[in-house]
């Protein structure tokens, strides 16, 4: 049953890029998947995370490109709107790649980015082309500050960033549920998030995956029998 639903999402295009952060990309994630039934903690990620070239990596809101074009004035006064009625916004590295397309290093002068790094650093101004950091005009502001708010209803008011968390920490432990999960002993060649996945009060070595050690002794590796 698995495999055909699989088949009939890939026939309605769910595994396409277009689907990756929407739920029907998840869910074709959560059925193509094959985890341990007690590793909730990758499906976890799959439903809170952002999907990065097929992984789900740490929820954080797309980059947005703007430059500012002429002022718009209102009819009676012919004062200046709102700054934020100026700018030209682009939400996306894909979309902006599509917008920008041929166009020389003049033209992309014009643009500048906000946007979360890799380490969750926010990032400003035009250090994406590689020059300095320019600062923020006063109307830049004003768009900052739109994009602040968006970025926490982006993760659901922090909730969505701490249950990627939690799904993160229990992905890398690996703890199944009534089984021995002793830790290597330290200096031992093991990690710390290595648990004994054999039954409780199990004689003999503790085992996790294809890795085995002795109270006592170095981690050995024994190759899976084919």
């Amino acid at each position: 049953m698995r495999q055909l639903a699989v088949r009939w999402m890939r026939r309605r295009g769910w595994n396409t890029a277009g689907h990756d952060n929407w739920p029907t990309g998840r869910v074709y994630h959560l059925a193509r998947d094959r985890h341990r039934w007690w590793d909730w903690g990758h499906r976890l990620m799959v439903l809170v995370g952002r999907n990065v070239c097929g992984n789900y990596d740490e929820p954080t809101p797309e980059t947005w490109f703007y430059r500012q074009g002429p002022a718009k004035t209102m009819r009676r006064t012919s004062y200046p709107r709102h700054p934020l009625s100026t700018y030209q916004i682009v939400k996306g590295h894909a979309a902006f790649a599509d917008l920008t397309k041929g166009w020389d290093e003049d033209a992309l002068d014009e643009w500048q980015a906000m946007g979360v790094g890799q380490d969750g650093d926010l990032l400003l101004g035009r250090r994406y082309w590689g020059g300095a950091f320019y600062g923020l005009t006063k109307d830049d502001t004003a768009l900052l500050r739109r994009y602040l708010r968006s970025w926490r209803r982006f993760d659901w008011f922090g909730a969505r960033s701490w249950l990627y968390a939690q799904g993160l920490h229990a992905a890398v432990h690996q703890r199944k549920p009534l089984t021995c999960q002793e830790v290597p002993p330290r200096g031992s060649g093991g990690y710390s998030h290595w648990h004994c996945q054999r039954r409780r009060g199990h004689g003999g070595d503790h085992q996790f995956n294809n890795y085995k050690w002795t109270p006592g002794e170095p981690v050995r590796h024994e190759p899976a029998v084919a």
